[in-house]
């Protein structure tokens, strides 16, 4: 008759002291793939709204919209055609989904104080989709589309929990390219 070997008391510890090991390697690189694809949701948002912008730019002779970023601080009082960023991108299918940033909601949260994630930069409002101008000391002059910022996150939330990174935020130029600051 053959006797059951059965696992030692030291070789069970001996294979659960293996498990945590891995199990504690694996879990900051896990937090790192979801932080990573955090900011990937957060840049296509701001494709997404540089897209539905300029459709509404398109509907408006090709000028930018004026929106306000801060409908509590309002840039333009009183006026009617001023719109929060959610009203603009609505009629061409934007949702609340396309204005929050997932590592805004887990931070400093400015979607539940703005009630977007995103802050408008006021300088392309009513200027034309291909030549913005600038107005400085100096007079009126245009400014290449890829260096005006049309929107960017509202604080620096992004590789905040990468150990040794430092706070970074996305922004949208009127190009349309997305880049980390």
């Amino acid at each position: 008759m053959r006797k059951a070997h059965a696992f030692t008391l030291i070789e069970l510890l001996f294979v659960v002291a293996i498990i945590a090991l891995l199990a504690g390697l694996l879990v900051p690189a896990m937090q790192s793939f979801a932080n990573k694809g955090r900011d990937i949701k957060c840049q296509q948002n701001l494709r997404d709204l540089f897209v539905l912008i300029n459709s509404a730019a398109n509907d408006n002779d090709n000028q930018y919209p004026r929106i306000e970023a801060d409908p509590q601080n309002p840039i333009h009082p009183g006026d009617a055609l001023a719109r929060t960023l959610l009203e603009v991108i609505r009629p061409y299918g934007g949702s609340e989904k396309n204005i929050q940033c997932p590592l805004d909601l887990a931070g400093p949260n400015w979607f539940a104080k703005k009630q977007t994630s995103y802050l408008w930069s006021p300088m392309s409002e009513d200027e034309p989709t291909t030549n913005i101008k600038v107005y400085g000391r100096r007079g009126a002059y245009s400014m290449p589309l890829s260096r005006v910022r049309l929107l960017q996150d509202w604080d620096l939330v992004h590789g905040a929990a990468e150990p040794g990174m430092r706070k970074r935020m996305n922004v949208v130029y009127a190009d349309g390219h997305v880049a980390t600051r």
